[in-house]
């Protein structure tokens, strides 16, 4: 029942709701009409008689964020009038800006991949990372709209990160803004003509193409360079997604279109109120169906490059080596509200890969999201090894290092000189299903035991948490106990605090590497 009816927004709300039930029809307590009225009763009250007078706006406003709060669902979003300005500036794309796309995970930013050769790239930022400080502000909290204004700025200018890589260790990395319009079609290396060679071998004829982006022209690039390759004739593919952000549906389908046979499924999208929407191969394949393909895919490849990488996978048509991807796969509708003065970028559908599986990971219970490697062909690398092929990767290094190669590319080489034990293991791949006709062993797939090690590792972790931060309880009470000035006793207390939640530190669904080096894949595999 309502006691007041004021001209609020909240008001306004319920009327549209009562609107729309017939006038015949009993309504039921527990009801949706019992919550609003709910909803208007503590607004009235908190604006009548809470102690002092309350931004009444704000509290409409948080009321909003705290209903889509609820859905644990960091793509669902509110946007105010002062949001929509800013709401088309992301962080990747043609502006000033470091590079990368982020998420919020546990409160906390999360990196999901820096675009390559972006500024966060040559950085140092890492697919996975956590983003904990920015020009030393906590971003415990902050919200999507704060990041992005933070990040974002004029070409030239400097921001600091504070990130905790997957490894746990921190750093502060110091990135320098600049227009982001990177291509997205590579090869492996450019050329004098600042033109991309898409050989890799041109021995046994293996090329690469590596995607860095999904965007408007990438489904026409990608097919000048297939028929490029196929001039030179090409043998085998290496197609590499790692460290992909996504991008368009409409260009990850296009891609897969120019793979794929007429009717092979590459993607399904559906959610509660949105129709299945089924995209199928449609035209006849650019490349060749006996021409073997491989995908490298890895944790920092997410949306539409899951879209393909599942896709061709699935399909059979390639051989996905890596680790296994992000896991965002939603579809989100903005909808306008107050006449246009805020809005709603809500997710209202999931994609799914060919087998039907939900290429979304939905909360930390999740087990199976994104796409899982070929059998036998699990490859991970550390984060050092992830580092050093970054930089040769950089400032033509990959250039310099072909003079070595006397003997023509090998595994070996690729691994040992441009340090992508991935990529060799792809080209292990290749080169076998060339020789014999069929796909080699390259990558492990013993599944059951590495997750029981994840999990080993994680607690672990903790207990060395809770252990450094006990060692320094017991030095603080020593020194009590001896009469010197006690100092810094809180940060030992929030240190244990940490520590006793240190699971929460680190993402069971994102892998862990060990001392050793071996990383480990999400729980659930």
């Amino acid at each position: 029942m309502l006691r007041r009816t004021t001209a609020g927004q909240i008001a306004a709300i319920v009327l549209a709701v009562l609107a729309m039930i017939s006038l015949g029809q009993t309504v039921a307590r527990n009801s949706s009409y019992d919550q609003l009225d709910l909803l208007v009763d503590v607004r009235h009250e908190l604006v009548d008689n809470y102690v002092e007078a309350p931004d009444q706006k704000e509290l409409v406003e948080s009321a909003v964020r705290g209903m889509i709060s609820s859905l644990n669902d960091p793509y669902t979003i509110f946007l105010n009038e002062e949001d929509l300005a800013p709401f088309e500036k992301q962080v990747q794309g043609r502006f000033s800006g470091i590079g990368a796309e982020i998420d919020v995970s546990e409160d906390y930013m999360q990196i999901v991949s820096p675009l390559e050769d972006s500024p966060a790239w040559k950085a140092g930022v890492m697919a996975g990372d956590t983003l904990l400080e920015i020009d030393g502000e906590s971003t415990k909290g902050l919200t999507m709209r704060d990041a992005i204004e933070k990040l974002t700025g004029e070409p030239g200018t400097t921001v600091v990160l504070t990130v905790r890589h997957r490894t746990g260790e921190e750093e502060k990395l110091t990135v320098t803004r600049d227009v982001i319009n990177v291509p997205t079609i590579r090869g492996f290396r450019k050329l004098a003509d600042n033109h991309y060679d898409m050989m890799l071998d041109p021995i046994n004829k293996i090329g690469y193409i590596r995607i860095t982006q999904f965007t408007d022209h990438t489904a026409d690039d990608m097919k000048l360079k297939l028929d490029q390759l196929q001039q030179q004739g090409v043998k085998a593919l290496i197609l590499d997604v790692r460290f992909n952000p996504g991008g368009l549906l409409q260009a990850a389908t296009a891609v897969s279109d120019l793979f794929l046979p007429p009717g092979d499924r590459i993607v399904s999208i559906k959610g509660r109120s949105t129709p299945e929407q089924v995209y199928d191969a449609k035209d006849e394949p650019t490349l060749p169906l006996d021409v073997p393909v491989v995908i490298l895919a890895n944790e920092g490849s997410a949306s539409a490059a899951e879209i393909l990488t599942g896709a061709l996978s699935e399909n059979h048509r390639a051989l996905f080596v890596g680790t296994r991807t992000f896991g965002k796969g939603s579809v989100q509708t903005i909808r306008q509200l107050l006449d246009g003065h805020a809005a709603i970028k809500l997710t209202s559908a999931y994609y799914y890969l060919p087998s039907g599986r939900c290429v979304h990971r939905k909360g930390e219970d999740a087990t199976l999201w994104g796409v899982d490697p070929s059998a036998d062909c699990y490859v991970p690398m550390t984060l050092d090894e992830i580092k050093q092929m970054a930089e040769t990767r950089h400032a033509g290094a990959i250039d310099s290092k072909l003079t070595e190669a006397a003997d023509g590319v090998s595994s070996q080489w690729i691994e040992q000189t441009l340090n992508d034990r991935q990529l060799a293991r792809a080209y292990d791949a290749a080169l076998g299903k060339l020789n014999t006709g069929q796909w080699p062993k390259v990558g492990r797939s013993d599944v059951d035991e590495l997750v029981k090690e994840r999990k080993r590792r994680v607690l672990l972790a903790q207990k060395e948490r809770i252990q450094e931060a006990l060692d320094q309880l017991d030095k603080q009470l020593t020194a009590i106990d001896k009469g010197e000035t006690l100092e810094g006793s809180h940060v030992v207390t929030e240190k244990l605090q940490e520590a006793v939640e240190a699971g929460k530190d680190i993402n069971p669904d994102a892998g862990t590497i060990d001392k050793e080096g071996s990383t480990l894949p999400p729980a659930g595999k």
